[in-house]
């Protein structure tokens, strides 16, 4: 009996111990578990409502972006300020067309003189007319004074003497158109008589076209006038030659294509690079005018830069 005793308190014993063993794991965890609590702050809040929260921070944060244009390239065309086609105005002999295709002439050049031999000889009768009408009329006059002549002839000279004068300026005026001079500077494009030739009243002789001075004509959707204002700047670049010009919107065209939804935009060139001629075409790229806050200023060009002001003939 007293062995039996004996082995019941060594199990006894064991039990107790691992009683504690487990109670001193379970408080081991439980520290840990708080003092990882405590390292993560208070912050208990659930994935989602985090998330929520980071997409509310950045909406507030970031900058609204600034609405682009879809695309700000377009087509276009090198036109001439100026162009013009040179007729003449009376039947007669070309003499004289001193510039051929290609050739740049100055403002008021002699581009066609005629032969007005014919016309001179008529003038000058004219003139003889008009002086014959006028020494009658001056006698008459005189002897009016006397009374030996009656007043009515008095009045029919005066009349003839005016018709006379008449004739002779008309004559005169005929002379004016013996001679085509240049309206503008700039290139013949094309020559459609040639000397020695007897042109007829209204043919067309010369078509001339302003050089240097040339505009880009471009085609752009009517939706841009929401933003495309004049003085916007752009690029064009240039298919004949791959040369880059500079550019400024000058003005709109007066009305929408009501099919195609188009405008019609005439810029003005800026800045040069290369030869650029009537006739080329090319690509426009626009500078977003909204990035910057509006469209580019214009430059002064110094045709048209305001003068400096002199002081006792010194700048100010």
């Amino acid at each position: 009996m007293d062995v039996e005793g004996n082995d019941e308190a060594p199990k006894k014993a064991l039990s107790d111990v691992q009683k504690w063993t487990i109670v001193g794991a379970i408080a081991l965890c439980a520290g840990g578990a708080g003092i990882w609590f405590g390292s993560q702050g208070q912050d208990v809040t659930w994935p989602e409502e985090k998330a929520k929260a980071a997409v509310a921070a950045a909406s507030i944060e970031a900058p609204a972006a600034k609405e682009l244009p879809e695309e700000t390239i377009v087509r276009g065309i090198i036109n001439p300020v100026s162009e013009s086609t040179i007729a003449s105005k009376m039947t007669a002999r070309i003499t004289a067309m001193p510039y051929g295709e290609g050739q740049s002439f100055p403002a008021g050049a002699l581009l066609a003189r005629f032969d007005c031999s014919q016309i001179q000889a008529e003038l000058r009768a004219a003139q003889a007319a008009t002086a014959a009408y006028k020494k009658t009329y001056d006698t008459n006059v005189e002897l009016d004074l006397y009374e030996a002549v009656g007043k009515n002839e008095v009045a029919v000279s005066k009349a003839n003497l005016g018709k006379a004068d008449a004739e002779a300026n008309a004559v005169a005026a005929q002379l004016s158109d013996c001679a085509v001079h240049a309206p503008f500077a700039g290139k013949v494009v094309e020559q459609l008589a040639r000397a020695k030739e007897i042109a007829a009243s209204g043919q067309p002789l010369l078509k001339i076209q302003s050089g240097r001075d040339v505009e880009m004509e471009l085609i752009v959707p009517s939706n841009w006038l929401n933003w495309l204002k004049p003085g916007a700047t752009f690029s064009f670049k240039i298919d004949e030659t791959g040369n880059v010009i500079r550019g400024r919107v000058k003005r709109f065209g007066a009305s929408v294509d009501p099919v195609s939804k188009t405008i019609r935009v005439t810029g003005i060139v800026t800045e040069r690079n290369g030869l650029v001629l009537a006739g080329m075409s090319g690509t426009a790229s626009f500078d977003d005018p909204r990035a910057n806050g509006g469209a580019a200023p214009a430059p002064v060009d110094a045709a048209t830069a305001p003068a400096e002001e002199k002081v006792d003939g010194k700048p100010s």
